[in-house]
């Protein structure tokens, strides 16, 4: 079969990705070429990635049809089961008209009270000292998800739930590479470390699903899904709540908490962007809420430029389900053809100074926030995905990280500890790979 042209991966190299634990390294290099369609190979998977914006929408959005989840989700099942996340076909449109109403704008709104009232309390709990900022936005996430999606404060359970998706993450990351899966379904004793966080997980999800039963229906996502019928009147499975449960609980908190600390580090390495934030929010009388978000464009701009440089999901992957023509290439089915955010959001070709930390790309003349402010070709820019399978929850997080920025800001600054590397752990998501130890200081 004729393939498009790229690097041919001996087994040294794709060892050595597994090793350092940043596949991120080896899209990296397949890019290095520029080819708008590039093939490489990792074990017994062709894959190929797609370089250029258009031919990212023209798979997603023109072919979303003819594809399924990739490698990395298609193992995500283990641990989170068949989800919103990673459910097919018309399981997944029937959970996803179930949810979506918990997502509206009218809800997000609702939302946002209690967003700012859990980080006015958190920036209020922070003492000067040094803390583990991407802990830190992992608790403080984990309790507006409790409180928004659950009706339940889920303060007491973020120690377990942060544990449980740290073991999940390393499972998935390995399930992505060769022999991954077949290693994660081994009795290891990393297998059974999997195995537990799912079972203390779920004891937490269990507990929730009980208290709502003898509670009754308090409007919340959990409630949606206990009172759901099939057309024949039968009630969702439990199994199939835990799943969308899990689902929601990590990849609802995990996704916002990488972009807040992320944020928090880019804010310390460039002074003049943090002061200019502080400029933009000192002037608010109280901790802003969802009516003052069109006073803090600068905000979001901080936001939206670390997900460009950090984005919390940093590769999508699709399953070719058939045979599909692109670039005048045809992909052959049961490949993989993958997009990259890490990638494709720091091509110079799209991004002028890809590297460099610009807030101000993103705002228009007038100093408004914009979306298309920085010229970028559509699909060049992608943190929340795209196409039929794009983020349920896009609105919800990017009003809970601009609100959380805003208000702890007001009163914390924070720096990261002399010499602490800041490497990447690119898992699910894209976190530090060694936390973020900072010094916060009172403003």
């Amino acid at each position: 079969m004729r393939r498009p042209p790229g690097p041919e991966l001996t087994a040294v190299e794709v060892l050595r990705v597994i090793r350092s634990r940043r596949p991120t390294d080896l899209l990296e290099r397949v890019a290095a070429g520029g080819a708008d369609l590039a093939h490489f190979q990792v074990g017994w998977e062709h894959m190929y990635l797609l370089g250029t914006p258009e031919l990212i929408r023209e798979l997603i959005i023109g072919h979303g049809r003819d594809t399924a989840k990739g490698r990395g989700l298609e193992q995500a099942r283990v641990v989170l089961g068949q989800s919103l996340l990673t459910s097919e076909g018309e399981l997944h449109r029937r959970q996803r008209r179930l949810i979506q109403p918990a997502f509206h704008e009218n809800r997000i709104s609702r939302y946002a009270e209690q967003m700012r009232s859990a980080a006015e309390a958190a920036a209020a709990g922070w003492r000067p000292g040094e803390v583990d900022m991407a802990a830190e936005m992992g608790r403080l996430t984990l309790r507006i998800v409790g409180r928004t999606l659950f009706d339940a404060d889920l303060t007491g359970d973020s120690a377990e739930v942060a544990g449980a998706l740290t073991t999940f993450l390393g499972g998935a990351q390995r399930s992505m590479l060769p022999g991954g899966p077949l290693l994660n379904r081994l009795p290891l004793p990393s297998s059974r470390r999997l195995t537990a966080a799912g079972a203390r997980l779920d004891a937490v999800i269990d507990r929730l699903i009980a208290e709502h039963r003898s509670a009754g229906d308090r409007g919340d996502v959990l409630s949606m899904l206990l009172s759901a019928r099939d057309p024949d009147g039968s009630a969702m499975p439990d199994q199939q709540i835990r799943d969308e449960v899990r689902t929601l609980m990590l990849a609802g908190h995990e996704t916002t908490a990488n972009a807040l600390a992320w944020s928090w580090l880019l804010l310390d390495q460039h002074p003049a962007a943090a002061a200019r934030l502080h400029a933009e929010i000192d002037p608010l009388p109280a901790a802003p809420g969802h009516g003052d978000l069109p006073l803090l464009p600068w905000t979001r701009a901080v936001v939206a430029e670390s997900m460009r440089l950090y984005p919390p999901a940093w590769v999508v992957g699709r399953r070719l389900l058939a045979d599909v023509p692109l670039a005048g290439w045809t992909l052959p089915a049961r490949s993989i053809a993958v997009a990259s955010q890490w990638v494709t959001h720091r091509d110079p070709r799209w991004w002028p100074d890809p590297l460099a930390f610009r807030p101000a790309r993103w705002l228009d003349p007038a100093g408004r926030y914009d979306d298309t402010a920085p010229g970028q070709p559509r699909g060049a820019y992608f943190p929340f995905g795209l196409g039929r399978r794009v983020c349920i929850g896009e609105s919800f997080a990017w009003t809970e990280a601009t609100l959380v920025l805003a208000t702890l800001a007001r009163r914390w600054t924070a720096t990261l500890r002399p010499g602490h590397p800041t490497d990447i752990r690119p898992a699910v998501t894209l976190r530090p790979a060694h936390g973020l130890p900072m010094t916060l200081r009172p403003r």
